[in-house]
């Protein structure tokens, strides 16, 4: 999970999540209940940390930003405070007894003074019957108690649990904040300019980022197009040296291909002219090399081909003979 542990941070990349949470706040308006809804990777469970130490700082700051560094802060971004309450799902759902337990625990006097809080995440995996608790709680809320239901899908929840609570919407993150949060982070800037254009989920980008396997494959696109036009250089042959590891399951195939896609698509935008819409920035004297000695017919004629096949990722096909031909056909059409 990404730390935001201010609100000036969080307007960087939530500015109108960040202006009504904090409105509620200087305003003494704080609802009882929100709904963070929106993508996955979008900053929702760490916005409702930053809503908890802020509501439980005991040394707020002029801004009005949670000081980071009390007590209730530290302990709060370590997960060990007691009246902060992070319910997920047991298995495939959130199931009646958590939320029981977890109301249980709001009847009994509290270990420490303050308000106290509650984050569900992933919210519309609750079952039914724990939906059904967890509106009851609502409909009474108890003072000094605080719910955040994160949530993808806030249609996917009881119409009567989001018509008790505010709804706030997380929008997906920009891919430039995603590829300076990686530079700033240590990624490499090939990896960098990559991987956003891969996901912007920032949460999946960083894993993928710290994954040597996944890496190794970006390394291994490069490589493949570095032999493209060379005589004595096979990239078929190269291919099948390495393609136990991208045909182990479905998503490095997806990662693999997507990767050549976005490669192809950058000697067309090359031939097109226009340089700014390249992804692979690192790679432009060899992107010039390859795209000077190709047609445009025929750049574009294999990026069909794999926009094509990787339409066809999601069925029961022979992989790696998909995989052979394109690469096949790559080369080919290369020459």
């Amino acid at each position: 999970m990404s730390v935001i542990n201010r609100f000036k941070t969080l307007e960087t990349f939530q500015p109108q999540a960040a202006k009504m949470i904090l409105n509620g706040i200087l305003n003494n308006r704080v609802s009882h209940a929100y709904i963070f809804e929106g993508p996955k990777g979008t900053h929702k469970l760490a916005t409702a940390l930053l809503f908890a130490q802020r509501l439980l700082c005991t040394n707020p700051q002029d801004d009005h930003e949670p000081c980071g560094v009390c007590s209730n802060c530290i302990r709060i971004e370590h997960n060990t405070h007691p009246n902060v309450f992070l319910v997920k799902a047991d298995g495939e759902q959130i199931k009646k007894d958590q939320i029981k337990n977890l109301i249980l625990e709001f009847s009994r006097m509290s270990v420490e003074n303050g308000p106290r809080i509650y984050i569900i995440d992933e919210a519309e995996r609750m079952n039914q019957d724990a939906s059904n608790t967890l509106l009851k709680q609502m409909e009474e809320p108890l003072s000094d108690i605080y719910a955040v239901l994160l949530t993808t899908n806030s249609n996917a929840l009881l119409k009567t649990i989001v018509s008790r609570a505010q709804l706030i919407h997380f929008k997906p993150i920009a891919r430039h904040l995603i590829k300076e949060t990686l530079l700033e982070e240590g990624v490499s800037p090939l990896a960098s300019h990559v991987i956003p254009e891969y996901t912007n989920n920032i949460d999946e980008a960083k894993k993928i980022a710290q994954s040597k396997d996944l890496m190794s494959i970006l390394e291994m696109v490069i490589e493949l197009y570095s032999l493209s036009g060379k005589k004595n250089e096979s990239m078929v042959i190269r291919f099948k040296e390495v393609s136990d590891k991208i045909l182990s399951n479905t998503a490095t195939m997806d990662f693999f291909l997507t990767l050549m896609i976005l490669f192809q698509k950058d000697l067309l935008n090359y031939k097109l002219r226009h340089l700014n819409q390249i992804v692979y920035v690192s790679e432009m004297t060899e992107i010039e090399r390859i795209a000077n000695n190709v047609s445009q017919k025929s750049i574009q004629s294999i990026l069909e081909k794999m926009l094509a096949l990787k339409t066809r990722l999601r069925y029961n096909i022979n992989y790696a003979l998909a995989f052979d031909l394109i690469i096949a056909q790559l080369e080919r059409g290369m020459h």
